[in-house]
Order: structure tokens, then C-alpha cells, then sequence
């Protein structure tokens, strides 16, 4: 039977279990996917937040903590990183790696939380910058959590999301849709049979806007100075957008 995406009243709880049950392997997933290009890509992406020391950041959708991590060694001691995510397992996994310490115990303090993307518990303007990787193709109202993130953003904080995009080239397209669609989720099932979480991750690219159109969703939403970095002709991208400062 064909894989159905669910709909957006499941979608949520869908989510939230089945990247429970490939946290363990989500990691390695993405290397064999990308070629490890998925750790460059995150690079450049904590580099355009501009992080000084004593910010504090939001790494939403944070998974095993790969963003995290980047941006806990670019802020200095007095610095703060909220690592946050909808599933414990992801949580659970990135306990395991991201060095995390209360205020004021050797390094910039790094702190792990459940949270769900659509309604953050943080008082308006709490953020310096957020970071999100591969998260927004999975929220049930994409509009409604960009309106989440400005609100908890600091006037002038900075926005940086990766996530897959549209290919631009229509030959490159073709054969990009060919890996995407097949050879992704053959990866997947490789790693952890039966496993359909790998089909959802490219179908759910269906539905999810073309990068120029979400570009103009942050705008509507009230962000300025939005601007694209694309990998791979498009395959890739990364939004940076900013609260205005006033």
C-alpha cells in the first residue's frame, strides 16, 4: 500500500514517535545520505547566527545536539544554549554528547529540554539567535511556529534554518528526486528494516515550500533581511532571517 503522509492532527504524535525510533541511528543516517556533507552545511549555518560570547541561543528541533554542540563552542562561559526537541530519544542520545553544565562550572552552560516547536515555554524576547535543523518541515503549522520563533526572539536576534529545498535545474531535479524518493529510503531500511520514518523524511518534502516561497513567508511573518545559502542546486538551504530591531 502506498506510504501516506499523516494528516495534520497526527502528525504531531506521528513525529514525535518515529524519530524516537530511529534516534539511535539518525545520526549515521544523515552521514550516508549526504556524505557527511550535512556537518559542513550545519557549520555554515552557526556561523551566520554571528554568535558573541555571553548570547543565548535556541537550538530548536535539536535532535542528538549536532548544532548544538557548534554553538556551545563559539559562546564563552557566561554564553547559554537551550537544546530543544519533541522526542526523549533524541533528548536521550543527545545527553550523550553535548557537554551539558549549569552556569558558571567551566564552559558556556548547555541545557537539554522537551519542548514542542509550536508552543515554546520561554517568555517573549528570551533569544539571542535559534538554530533549527531539519525541523521545520515537520511542524504541524509552519506560519503559526515562525510567528513562535519571532515572538521569542530578541529585537534584532538572527533566524537560521537548514532543511532540504527545490532543485533548481530541472535535469539535476530529476535525478535528485530519484535519490530522494529511492535510494534515501533504501539507505534507511538498510539500517533498520521496516522502518518507514526513512519515507516519511522525503515525502514530507512534498508539501514543504520552495526556499523563495518560505523566503517570503519570514517576510510576512515580519522578519527582515532574509537571505538564502543553497547546497547541491537547491537540494539543500539555509534561511537566515532577522527580528528587526526596533
Amino acid at each position: 500500500m502506498p506510504y501516506e503522509i499523516p494528516q495534520p492532527e497526527h502528525k504531531a504524535r506521528y513525529v514525535r514517535r518515529k524519530f524516537g525510533e530511529i534516534a539511535r541511528r539518525y545520526d549515521l543516517f544523515n552521514d550516508l545520505i549526504t556524505q557527511g556533507q550535512h556537518r559542513y552545511w550545519k557549520n555554515v549555518l552557526v556561523g551566520r547566527l554571528e554568535l558573541q560570547g555571553g548570547e543565548r541561543v535556541l537550538d530548536l528541533c535539536c535532535g542528538t545536539g549536532d548544532i548544538a554542540l557548534r554553538c556551545a563552542r563559539r559562546l564563552g562561559p557566561r554564553g547559554r544554549v537551550v537544546a530543544a526537541d519533541f522526542s526523549e530519544q533524541m533528548l536521550h542520545v543527545a545527553r550523550t554528547r553535548l557537554p551539558v553544565r549549569p552556569a558558571g562550572q567551566g564552559g558556556p552552560p548547555l541545557a537539554l529540554l522537551c519542548g514542542d516547536a509550536m508552543h515554546l515555554p520561554f517568555p517573549d524576547a528570551s533569544f539571542d539567535a535559534i538554530a533549527i535543523g531539519y525541523g521545520l518541515r515537520n511542524v504541524t503549522h509552519l506560519e503559526g511556529c515562525l510567528a513562535e520563533l519571532r515572538r521569542v526572539l530578541k529585537p534584532g536576534g538572527v533566524l537560521a534554518s537548514l532543511d532540504v529545498g527545490k532543485v533548481r535545474s530541472r535535469i539535476v531535479a530529476a535525478l535528485n528526486h530519484v535519490y530522494f524518493f529511492y535510494v534515501v529510503p533504501w539507505i534507511g531500511r538498510r539500517l533498520q528494516p521496516g522502518q518507514e520514518m526513512f519515507t516519511y523524511l522525503p515525502e514530507s518534502s512534498r508539501a514543504y515550500p520552495h526556499q523563495d516561497r518560505l523566503k517570503e513567508l519570514l517576510r510576512v511573518q515580519g522578519f527582515v533581511r532574509t537571505e538564502l545559502i543553497e547546497f547541491l542546486l537547491g537540494a539543500s538551504v539555509i534561511h537566515v532571517a532577522r527580528k528587526p530591531a526596533g
